[in-house]
């Protein structure tokens, strides 16, 4: 990736805004200052709002054994950002990716979410939800997304990055608890809290309503409690921008009037060059419409001081729907169909930056100037149930005893892509990238991507599928206090986790051809259908503050999903299952512990910490498709974890954290398989990645150094640096390069249209390189973070209302991807008894998404992002706030890159989301 430093002019808009708030501050400081009678000198300080939240946090964390970040609602349901994993972001350590303009999953010490886990009120959960195929589509592995949940929901997020042997195994990165607030969190009596926003959105221009609410009582002997808790949104999201999908070579079929052969150099232009060109140059836009609805419920009872019974219930269902539509070239394998008139290259970036082509309809009378429609039907359904006993069977022997069960289904019934393939001859294409790689100009020369009758219903496909994911868990422990200095404690754990992926296919025989289906006739000699007006429509107002040269098309042609589905009888036709997704997993785990927790003198040195042993037994079932036969591997392992934690109180406001602790996580799902997955796009050679069940799991030992200043109520400055050695790294064993025909894979496994598809249909039989993963590497992972909070009370008023928190962390390794190596979170407040505001900004590096091959050319990353956040509420009275929030203020783009991070694959953005809202609390 490219060096992907903090822009300049960002770091001034930061600085700007910095500046911006302490003259607002400034400003109103003093208008409440002369308001209200002279400032006096309190003994007791009543610490409210945003920065209540901050210190609550400072407190879990100053008080833990290990390396402990919290985050705490600000009040009675009110968390302090929209989005879980937008709250988590905040935490030193940890980044995240987005979908649709909001946060989805994190990596935490450059360990991407296959190596977190998360867990709802004390047990591990799973949920999972699909995304366009540029944000990585449906979630069919371990990691966790956040963005089907309400943050509403949930009271306090706790990340330990360090781990003891009383936590259950399975994580290299940290363990994520979220936590539904109780009743008898609150006192006895009634207390309610109900909110509503509305949000705007400046790309869609759409508005967006929010409402939350929760309720709880406990009667007056605080013997029994009863609390729910509702969360409903509606948002409409447009992402718009140009993509490519990837970056190819290839012979085109004229240059300049010279017919090119095949193979060789042609001008300078082909493959034997080594120049390249966009394999789909188009523009597009993406719409999101989202409901997400969340309940908790909560009993806890009392019967006695000794017990205390807890049962907590959590229903989230995220519904979407997402229709996209490009306007696109598919140069891809059609270079046959392009004469080049006249071109330029970048020989710096080895690239053809722009060029003026000529495309001839093939023997149908269709080209690659294509229309492309999508539409997605998605849901996530997740429902837990937990049940959590707390007993003192006497003053020194305590127990806990937690069952509990949990589902999330994702079900995605609809995935329906058309094509409208423009007609007869188009003279004058052209692209033109030396003014703006992410925003090229393109002309479609002679043709009018508005009218219908220039283009043809060529394809259609439906892909339906559905992800399962399900936890049931029971654990019992024991906590016996030696002596005074010595808490002994030991308990068991069982966990059983089921995974299953279904895909299917709704095609004709010979791919995704429209004319091809039964009960479809096209004209004679015609490769589609015509495109009558209750087909289509035309999309208006594309390229609102995208930046794309003047002249670019900003309206075409588009599908009509619905009716262009029923009018090919797509549903009608019976799926046929696709096999690299017809997958599961059957996991059954058994672990034990023993742990040590101590208070102890070291001279004059007060040190306290855990030391323990943690024993587990994993077993496996794999199931999957081979050569078109369902086969189940099973298969167990033992791991056997020690882990260390010391905390040195060195004064009364420093702290030094020591850890030392082997883990180990769970092979990748997509691994487990018996099958594998074949790439139909890049090639010849293809690639097909075959799963092994037999895979150990991901097995280190990690150290961690902390050391903590308390050097003011409220305040902290720390410093924690960590390393990880992973001995059992996963790597592809040799590959070997064989024509299809030799591979043993089914000759319908391509997808229909692909690249190997068509070579195939064609009567080729194209090379195919076979790998599969397996253990025996090794990886290391270090870095260190730097963290500072404080509110500004020894500054004179009004800037003594003015507080900060912020943290800077760097990671390195050689052999993972997915981090960043330098990312930084910074957070500008100011509170008083009547007004809340701050400004947040989060930063992250360029990261790698896929490692380049030979070649050196199909590395895949992510460019640099900086997000910028505004919240605010001013108290009416002592039940009524009123609220603002701006979030994405500079709109940030998604900016996905190929080839070492030069050529753009992706450049979308969403917008800026504008909320106003009450909330009141009783």
């Amino acid at each position: 990736m490219r060096n992907s430093n903090m822009p300049t002019g960002k770091l001034r808009l930061l600085a700007g805004c910095a500046t911006a708030s302490l003259v607002l501050g400034t400003a109103l400081g003093a208008t409440a200052q002369a308001q209200d009678e002279p400032a006096q000198t309190n003994d007791v300080i009543t610490v409210q709002g945003f920065r209540s939240s901050l210190a609550q946090a400072l407190d879990v964390k100053r008080d833990s054994n290990g390396v402990v970040d919290a985050i705490v609602a600000e009040d009675i349901a009110a968390f302090p950002d929209l989005n879980l994993a937008e709250s988590i972001q905040r935490i030193p350590g940890i980044s995240i990716n987005r979908v649709a303009g909001e946060g989805r999953q994190i990596t935490v010490r450059g360990l991407g979410s296959d190596f977190t886990r998360v867990r709802i009120n004390g047990m591990e959960a799973m949920s999972t939800t699909g995304g366009s195929d540029a944000s990585g589509g449906s979630n069919r592995g371990r990691g966790f997304d956040f963005n089907t949940f309400a943050s509403d929901l949930f009271n306090q997020i706790r990340v330990t990055k360090t781990t003891s042997a009383s936590m259950d195994e399975g994580s290299l990165g940290a363990t994520v608890d979220l936590r539904t607030a109780r009743p008898f969190d609150y006192g006895s009596g009634l207390t309610a809290a109900m909110s509503g926003q509305m949000g705007y959105n400046s790309l869609s221009e759409e508005t967006s309503p929010r409402v939350a609410g929760l309720v709880s009582w406990v009667n007056e002997e605080e013997t029994f409690g009863a609390n729910l808790s509702i969360a409903f949104s509606d948002r409409t999201i447009i992402e718009e921008g140009f993509s490519t999908v990837r970056w190819d070579d290839g012979n085109f079929r004229s240059v300049n009037g010279v017919a090119c052969p095949a193979g060789p150099d042609c001008a300078g232009i082909n493959s034997s060059s080594t120049v390249y060109h966009p394999r789909i140059p188009r523009y597009g836009r993406l719409t999101n419409e989202q409901e997400r609805l969340g309940i908790t419920g909560g009993l806890q009872f009392r019967p006695s001081e000794r017990t205390t019974v807890s049962l907590d219930a959590l229903y989230s269902s995220f519904d979407a729907t997402r229709t996209e539509n490009f306007l696109e070239v598919f140069i891809r394998s059609q270079q046959g169909q392009f004469d080049v008139n006249s071109f330029t290259v970048d020989s710096g970036l080895s690239i053809i930056d722009s060029g003026n082509f000529d495309i001839s309809a093939n023997s149908n009378g269709t080209h690659p100037i294509r229309s492309e429609g999508r539409y997605d039907e998605l849901t996530t359904e997740f429902t837990q149930f937990t049940l959590n006993v707390d007993h003192d069977f006497s003053d020194r022997l305590r127990g806990n005893f937690l069952a509990g069960t949990v589902t999330s289904d994702f079900d995605n019934p609809v995935q329906t892509t058309i094509l409208f393939d423009a007609i007869g001859d188009v003279t004058g294409y052209s692209y033109d990238f030396r003014g703006n790689l992410n925003t090229p100009a393109i002309d479609f020369g002679s043709l009018d991507v508005t009218d219908a009758s220039q283009f043809a219903f060529t394809e259609i496909r439906d892909r339906p599928q559905s992800v399962s994911n399900s936890f049931d868990t029971f654990s019992a422990s024991l906590e016996f206090d030696a002596n005074e200095n010595w808490v002994i404690s030991g308990g068991l754990n069982f966990k059983q986790y089921d995974f299953e992926s279904r895909e299917a296919r709704r095609e004709s025989t010979n791919g995704s051809i429209v004319c091809n289906l039964p009960g479809v006739s096209c004209p004679v000699g015609a490769n589609g259908l015509p495109i009558t007006s209750d087909l289509s429509s035309v999309l208006t107002g594309f390229g609102n503050d995208l930046g794309m040269p003047a002249g670019n098309d900003t309206a075409w042609l588009v599908p009509n999903i619905q009716a262009a589905a029923a009018a090919a009888g797509i549903y009608n036709i019976p799926g046929t299952v696709r096999a690299g997704n017809q997958r599961a997993v059957s996991e059954e785990d058994l672990g034990a512990f023993v742990q040590a927790d101590f208070e102890a003198q070291l001279g004059s040195i007060p040190v306290r910490g855990d030391v323990g042993i943690r024993y587990v037994e994993t077993t496996t079932a794999a199931t999957g498709l081979v050569s078109g036969t369902e086969v189940t591997v099973e298969r167990s392992y033992e791991d056997t974890l020690p882990s260390l934690n010391l905390t040195f109180e060195m004064s009364e406001d420093f702290l030094m954290r020591f850890g030392v602790a082997k883990v180990m996580a769970r092979p990748s799902l997509g691994n487990l398989t018996p099958g594998g997955s074949l790439d139909s796009f890049t090639g010849p050679p293809f690639s097909y990645n075959a799963g092994n069940p037999g895979l150990d799991p991901y097995r280190a030992t990690a150290y961690d150094a902390s050391f903590e200043w308390y050097f003011d109520d409220e305040a902290l400055f720390a410093v924690s640096f960590f390393y990880k050695d992973v001995s059992s790294f996963f790597t592809s064993s040799q590959s070997v390069e064989v024509a299809y025909s030799l591979s043993g894979l089914p000759a319908n496994l391509p997808p229909a249209s692909s690249p190997l598809f068509n070579l195939i249909q064609a009567g080729g039989d194209p090379l195919v390189e076979i790998s599969q993963v397996s253990n025996g590497g090794s990886a290391s992972v270090q870095g260190f973070e730097v963290a500072y909070q404080q509110p500004f009370t020894f500054l004179p008023a009004p800037f003594h209302n003015f507080g900060f928190q912020g943290n800077y962390t760097y990671v390195d390794s050689d052999e993972i991807i997915g981090f960043s190596p330098n990312a930084y979170n910074a957070t500008i407040y100011y509170e008083d008894d009547r007004l809340s505001a701050r400004i947040s900004s989060a930063y992250r590096d360029a990261y790698v998404t896929t490692r380049a091959n030979g070649s050196g050319r199909n590395e895949r990353g992510v460019e640099a992002s900086f997000n910028l956040d505004f919240a605010s509420s001013y108290r009416v009275n002592d039940m009524i706030d009123l609220t603002f929030e701006a979030i994405n203020l500079t709109d940030e783009f998604e900016h996905q890159t190929y080839d070492s991070g030069y050529l753009p694959t992706v450049y979308h953005h969403t917008g800026t989301e504008y909320l106003f809202g009450v909330r009141a609390s009783f």
